[in-house]
């Protein structure tokens, strides 16, 4: 069968590394897979060496409505074109641009579109009551017309029902997996570019310095800990970003930089994960991400907002909910003002770094998940629809 996978960009994300992955189980099992990228250029992203055939439709994002609006109907051709070209048997989808494009591209083939993120929340940064309508009456459109869309968690699939009424019978869940053995063999390279500490017990965050992501949280409440524990403890921050230097100014002025570590994206995070005694995720939200899924591969204990631990990698949601907090503030916020979210991912963090008996149990909980979280079982979910 001959594919296109369409995507916004390939930059370091969580949809990409599924649309890579993707790629090469598809040229595994003898089908032809052609990827199209909305913006970017060969060479942007380590994960598309080796790749044969991609297509970029823009070297990248126009920032001015006319120019974006203009970008726009110049990828709908060029996607149209390649469709004709390729004559593909199956359209696959990331991202809410590539949707859009995919469902409204001319073609015969079987359509199938992504959502990685919980839309309402996503969407909360327009601020315009009357783009907000046409934004949320769009999504409405295109979803309720495909009827192949693939939410990445019951959060995703909740929130596209209830906030934009998309239809229930063309929502399907399909968590993120990973490729739990190749994991495990690349999380015993060395590392070069820090050591870990033998006797400290170290924090991980790994994920783009952005306003979804919101380490300021994570390093107050870090800070915070700090100041009432007698334990030896660091924080690793693994990423880049837009707020890399406001986060580390943010460290200096908490008075926690010689605890708190700020390293460069890898493209094998999993040997410094190794390393890591927790794991925190302080996104404001998500859709279902991979990092979770890498993370309960090397059988780390995690917590972090409830709008980004998904609830179904527990197996009880009571449980769920004492590894969770409620992030209350969804503006990015650089000063030393600890909030009451913030303190209480302080409390969640103690709890998680010190109380043995806590952290067995957020392994013994997601266990069952875990059975299931192969990389090969999620993209025989993906078959079952295109073959359908």
């Amino acid at each position: 069968m001959k594919y296109i996978l369409v995507i916004d960009h390939i930059a370091t994300g969580g949809a990409e590394r599924i649309l890579i992955d993707y790629y090469h189980y598809l040229k595994s099992k003898g089908h032809y897979p052609h990827i199209f990228v909305l913006s970017g250029y060969s060479g942007q992203s380590k994960w598309t060496e080796g790749i044969e055939n991609i297509t970029y439709g823009s070297n990248n994002d126009e920032d001015y409505l006319i120019k974006k609006g203009i970008q726009q109907l110049s990828l709908y051709f060029k996607l149209k074109k390649l469709i004709q070209q390729v004559k593909p048997d199956v359209i696959f989808s990331f991202l809410e641009k590539s949707n859009l494009l995919t469902i409204l591209a001319p073609s015969t083939a079987i359509k199938i579109v992504s959502v990685h993120n919980v839309l309402s929340i996503q969407y909360t940064k327009i601020k315009s009551p009357k783009i907000k309508n046409i934004v949320y009456n769009i999504i409405k459109w295109m979803y309720n017309k495909c009827p192949n869309v693939i939410a990445v968690s019951k959060q995703v699939k909740d929130d596209l029902i209830t906030s934009f009424g998309v239809k229930i019978d063309n929502i399907c869940i399909i968590n993120n997996y990973v490729d739990r053995e190749n994991i495990q063999i690349k999380a015993q390279e060395t590392i070069e570019n820090f050591t870990f500490l033998p006797e400290r017990k170290y924090i991980m965050n790994i994920g783009r310095f952005s306003d979804q992501k919101a380490q300021w949280k994570l390093l107050k409440a870090f800070a915070l800990y700090i100041k009432n524990t007698s334990e030896n403890v660091g924080l690793v921050l693994m990423g880049h970003g837009k707020y890399t230097e406001e986060l580390k100014q943010l460290a200096q002025k908490l008075q926690i930089e010689q605890y708190t570590t700020f390293l460069p994206f890898n493209i094998n995070p999993y040997k410094y994960m190794k390393h890591a005694h927790l794991f925190v995720l302080s996104s404001i939200y998500e859709g279902f991400p991979i990092v979770l899924a890498e993370v309960s591969s090397l059988r780390l204990p995690f917590l972090g907002t409830q709008k980004a631990i998904p609830e179904e990698m527990f197996d009880k949601k009571t449980f769920w909910e004492e590894c969770i907090f409620q992030s209350s503030s969804l503006e990015k916020d650089f000063s030393t003002t600890i909030h009451q979210d913030e303190q209480a991912l302080a409390a969640l963090i103690k709890k998680g770094v010190e109380d043995e008996i806590f952290r067995h149990k957020i392994l013994e909980s997601t266990a069952l998940w875990e059975q299931n979280n192969t990389k090969k079982k999620q993209f025989e979910c993906y078959d079952s629809i295109a073959n359908q």
